[in-house]
């Protein structure tokens, strides 16, 4: 599983861009796309879809990052 970035984001948001608009509904292939982005990254389906549709994504980077960041600091303090 990978950490959220802006590059991720950047793509799915691209890959989003993409497809119908049909008024930004959780259908369809922008469904498939919600949880293809969500099995990659492991994020929650509301971050996923605002992640896609350009909504407080930035929020849900440094979230990522934070949780990175204490992910590496937990195992090399393990060991």
């Amino acid at each position: 599983m990978e950490y959220l970035t802006r590059e991720i984001a950047r793509e799915y948001r691209q890959r989003a861009a993409k497809l119908p608009p049909n008024g930004l509904q959780d259908i369809g292939q922008r469904r498939e796309l919600r949880i293809e982005l969500q099995e990659r990254c492991g994020i929650t389906e509301l971050e996923a879809i605002n992640t896609i549709n350009g909504y407080h994504t930035d929020t849900y980077i440094k979230k990522y990052e934070r949780k990175r960041w204490e992910d590496e600091y937990r195992e090399i303090n393990a060991g």
